[in-house]
This record gives structure tokens, C-alpha cells and sequence, in this order.
């Protein structure tokens, strides 16, 4: 029974040894990149109204754009990526745009990834205005079973 003490006074001498020394979290800067401007300025937006080129529900690597879906318009003063976000084509309004439609889009030109976009918050498409982005500029997901397409539909308001 002698020799039990001297090995529990080592072990409890190494526990609170361990304890003792402080534990440092290694942290790590962690880097995202968002398709959205870092401030989305509201007093900045435009709309435009174009012809629906094509419609990229989810574009390849190879293409080089911004993740989520596109629209391709041409407008009078040339094409436009009018970039809506990774939730706009789960919204049934959205979705339906095809080819060939005149649609109004709102939002803010910039540049990402050395690429003029334009970050789309409005789209409006047969009278109806679909709400893709809020006002800070972020991705809006559309509620369970209800679009995000505004109440207010006359001539395209919020």
C-alpha cells in the first residue's frame, strides 16, 4: 500500500502541472470574398432596362464570374452581367425569366474580381418587382412557400 501514494503525488504533481499552463487558441485569419461591394451604397443605385441575352442559373468555373445566377441583358449602351445573388432563382418570378424578355433591373455597378457586375436588388419583369438583394446589398432567400415579389406592383414602386 506504501508505494500507491508516492505515484498519485507524481500524477497529481504532472495534472497540475498541465493545468497550469496556459492553453493559447491558435487563431487564423479566415478570408472571404462576397460578390456584394463591401458597402452597398443605396444612394448610388441606377435602373436599367434590357433584353435578356441569357440566363445563368449557376455559372462554371471556367466562366470567371461571381458565384450565384445571372442575368446577360443588352442595353443601349451594351451588355450588362446584372449578377442576382445564390437565392434569386429559387424565387418562381425569378426563375421563369427567360431569354428574348425585357426586364428592368436596380442596383449598383462596381467591379469584382477585376470585372464590371452589376449587383442586382430589384428585378422587375412583367409588372411584377422581385426583390433579389436588401438594401445593404445581401442576398435575400425567399420564405418557404411565398416569393419575394413586392405587394406593390404598379409600375414597378416599393
Amino acid at each position: 500500500m506504501k508505494w500507491r501514494f508516492p505515484v498519485l503525488g507524481a500524477l497529481a504533481a504532472l495534472a497540475l502541472c498541465l493545468f497550469a499552463v496556459p492553453n493559447y487558441a491558435q487563431t487564423s485569419a479566415v478570408t472571404t470574398k462576397s460578390a456584394v461591394p463591401h458597402k452597398y451604397d443605396i444612394t448610388q443605385e441606377v435602373t436599367l432596362t434590357g433584353t435578356v441575352s441569357s440566363v445563368i442559373k449557376a455559372p462554371t468555373r471556367e466562366m470567371k464570374m461571381v458565384p450565384g445566377s445571372h442575368l446577360m441583358l443588352a442595353t443601349p449602351s451594351g451588355r450588362l452581367d446584372a449578377t442576382l445573388g445564390k437565392y434569386a432563382m429559387r424565387n418562381a418570378g425569378v426563375s421563369s425569366i427567360t431569354a428574348g424578355q425585357q426586364v428592368q433591373v436596380t442596383g449598383v455597378n462596381t467591379t469584382v474580381k477585376g470585372q464590371q457586375v452589376f449587383v442586382t436588388r430589384l428585378v422587375q419583369v412583367n409588372g411584377h418587382t422581385y426583390k433579389v438583394r436588401n438594401e445593404h446589398g445581401v442576398a435575400v432567400a425567399p420564405v418557404s412557400g411565398k416569393s419575394n415579389r413586392s405587394a406593390y406592383t404598379n409600375g414597378g414602386q416599393l
